[in-house]
């Protein structure tokens, strides 16, 4: 391959981490309007996009010209951009995490509410602290 070849290898890098980022994005309006359905699949596709990138660092590797992306103005521009958009789908996976940090809490409560509405006279907690109706309760005494 010529050095064509490692600026080409670069650019479909840089395509791949761009649409990873795009994803991310979707994945913040999903999480944003809890949308289930359209998180798991935005997940499953940034699995997917996640091994093509996994992919494109192991052919970059293995170029035999891979030694001399140091040397070439236009190549390093081309590994930079990528360093720049990788460092944003860090930035933006991390405040998706704590989005579905949030997400899941609020589950919890509700799961608390429904709880104590559900049999308000079975009501306890759990080791963690969190309502549960305790269905056990009075099972387990054999009198």
């Amino acid at each position: 391959m010529s050095e064509s070849g490692i600026h080409a290898l670069i650019g479909a890098q840089q395509e791949r981490l761009s649409n990873l980022l795009q994803l991310l994005e979707q994945e913040t309006e999903a999480l944003l309007e809890r949308d289930a359905d359209k998180i798991e699949s935005l997940l499953k596709q940034k699995l997917a996009q996640l091994d093509k990138i996994a992919g494109g660092d192991k052919e970059l590797e293995s170029h035999p010209q891979v030694a001399d992306i140091k040397s070439d103005p236009q190549a390093m521009a081309g590994v930079t951009r990528c360093r720049e958009i990788l460092a944003e789908c860090q930035v933006k996976n991390q405040h998706n995490n704590q989005l579905a940090d949030q997400f899941l809490a609020s589950l919890g409560r509700l799961q608390q509410l429904l709880n104590a509405t559900r049999n308000p006279n079975a009501l306890t907690y759990n080791q963690e602290g969190t309502t549960t109706t305790g269905g056990r309760l009075g099972k387990v005494i054999k009198a």
